[in-house]
């Protein structure tokens, strides 16, 4: 009797011990899987350095009259094809960076795969999966909120807009402040693109004499006309680069243009002057078939 006793006290003793060692190494994996898919940012704050999951997208025509977007759960332009098989969006690498100072401190930037600075986003989306789509997010460090709305793509025109309002959470004035949508873009068949600039807007494209067929371009433009901005074409190892004046900057090296053919990425800046605290200035972006 008092073998059966011991062997069964035995018996407990060692599950207990195996479901610990079980429980512990789940605790552990459970841990390293979220320490792999967030970064801190010099704000003290987690957040997720990879923002290429698709919230909404969007489909219309065939062949030449095809339209089809993506955006990403962080408001990130994932996919702009137009026409049918012409990818304008390379890997995703497109989004937004918020600085003062006149680029000089960098708050946030998410360009798709890179990213620090951001929070969680909230979303306000009607119909799941589609446009319209509205994602905010605060910047860790407690200065800024962030709320982009993006419109239903324009089947007719080949086009779609993006309003972002920029708001001042924090309890001081923010001073200089700057707001950019930025991002590597290839269009056509080839990752050899031309690329030119106005005071309004960038833009990439396949010239009707080049070897690219057929010959399609995309264009970055501000839409709010009365609120100072700017235009960058970067080349796209510069743009890549982890130092100034790369993706996480407000700034880019701004190459001539119109430029030869070659890989490039585009910048527009929105130059938002001083926030007082609570104040917010609303903007708009274009991206558009040309």
């Amino acid at each position: 009797m008092r073998r059966t006793i011991l062997l069964l006290a035995t018996m407990a003793l060692a599950l207990l011990l195996v479901g610990g060692v079980a429980a512990s190494q789940q605790r552990q994996e459970q841990s390293t899987s979220s320490q792999s898919t967030t970064t801190t940012d010099k704000g003290g704050g987690d957040v997720s350095i990879e923002s290429t999951t698709q919230r909404a997208s969007f489909a219309s025509g065939s062949g030449n009259n095809f339209l089809g977007l993506k955006v990403s759960n962080h408001g990130n332009l994932l996919s702009f094809e137009s026409p049918a098989g012409q990818e304008a969006v390379f890997a995703g690498n497109e989004g937004y960076v918020v600085c003062t100072g006149g680029g000089a401190t960098v708050h946030g930037h998410d360009t798709g795969p890179v990213e620090a600075g951001f929070g969680t986003p909230t979303f306000s989306q009607p119909t799941a999966g589609a446009f319209p789509l509205t994602v905010t997010r605060n910047t860790t460090g407690g200065a800024f909120q962030l709320k982009q709305v993006w419109a239903k793509p324009d089947a007719t025109e080949k086009d779609v807009t993006v309003t972002m309002t920029l708001k001042n959470i924090s309890a001081a004035t923010l001073n200089d402040v700057l707001l950019v949508r930025t991002g590597d873009f290839d269009v056509g068949n080839g990752g050899s693109d031309r690329g030119a600039a106005t005071d309004d807007s960038a833009w990439q494209w396949n010239d009707v004499n080049a070897a690219d067929i057929p010959p399609v371009g995309l264009m970055l433009t501000a839409l709010t006309f009365g609120t100072p901005h700017s235009v960058r074409m970067d080349t796209r190892s510069t743009w890549v680069s982890t130092s100034f004046p790369g993706r996480a900057n407000c700034f880019g090296s701004s190459d001539n243009t119109p430029t030869a053919e070659g890989d490039f990425a585009m910048r527009m800046i929105y130059h938002l002057g001083n926030l007082s605290a609570g104040q917010a200035k609303t903007v708009k972006f274009g991206f558009r078939r040309m």
